[in-house]
């Protein structure tokens, strides 16, 4: 499958410019081949505690991408502030050929930078096919809890994390890509947003590393730019044939530990 991360400059709180932005993205990616476009977070609005802003499960934001991936024939995945069962919660979505093929709810809505105030978490894990890879999704501060990791990367070749993460903390991102990736052998992608928004601002420092952590591409700091990958199902299985990592974890031991 080939990747294509987009580290865009969100403009805030402005659904109509990002569309526009997102769409020409698509069409740029799926002119050089890609299969699969990923987005940042709140890939519309930006990291908002802005309730009024949040939309049903197949409000404008859900027809714009399932529209697009459609008419394109490329898969997106992307976010925004979705309000259902009378509560709002960070959702990541999957559009592939017209259709919602996953939807991820936040774990790990961000305390410290208030977001807990609005998101309600997820409880579920959340995968789906995109041209024969299993593709694992995460949003930005999940990053920071490994286990969620662990349990998709079982049956996942990709992990992505599409994320808002300010550039005062873009060592921690960098390091936590690359650890992620070493101790689940599989491809993790980070997908960040540059620029400002909020009174926050962005390296970005979107990323893509291999199963044995090398880093295969990265976009640069700052910059609007795509960045691609060929993810290959066939290479975390080598890797983890060749160093069988899995095999010695003790979940029976795990479970005992948080128990006490």
């Amino acid at each position: 499958m080939k990747l294509c991360v987009c580290q865009s400059d969100i403009v805030w709180e402005n659904k109509s410019a990002n569309r526009i932005r997102c769409r020409a993205v698509m069409q740029k990616a799926a002119e050089k081949g890609a299969q699969f476009v990923v987005f940042p977070e709140l890939s519309l609005t930006g990291f908002t505690m802005n309730s009024v802003l949040a939309e049903p499960p197949d409000g404008e934001t859900v027809q714009f991408f399932t529209d697009a991936s459609r008419e394109l024939g490329i898969a997106a995945a992307f976010g925004f502030a979705c309000k259902h069962d009378g509560i709002i919660t960070n959702r990541l979505c999957v559009a592939y050929n017209g259709i919602i093929t996953a939807e991820y709810d936040k774990l790990h809505p961000f305390s410290y930078g208030g977001e807990c105030s609005v998101y309600s978490p997820g409880s579920c894990l959340a995968a789906t096919e995109v041209c024969g890879e299993t593709v694992g999704l995460t949003i930005c501060y999940d990053l920071r809890f490994p286990e969620l990791y662990q349990a998709l990367s079982r049956r996942c070749s990709l992990i992505i994390v599409i994320a808002n993460w300010p550039v005062k903390r873009s060592d921690h991102w960098k390091a936590l890509l690359k650890a992620r990736a070493i101790e689940n052998q599989c491809y993790i992608t980070g997908c960040n947003r540059c620029g400002n928004g909020g009174g926050l601002s962005y390296s970005g420092d979107s990323a893509v590393y291999s199963p044995t952590g090398e880093l295969i591409c990265a976009a640069q700091p700052y910059d609007e730019q795509l960045i691609f990958a060929d993810i290959r199902r066939e290479e975390c299985d080598k890797v983890q044939r060749s160093f069988p990592l899995k095999n010695d974890r003790r979940l029976d031991l795990y479970r005992d530990f948080y128990a006490k």
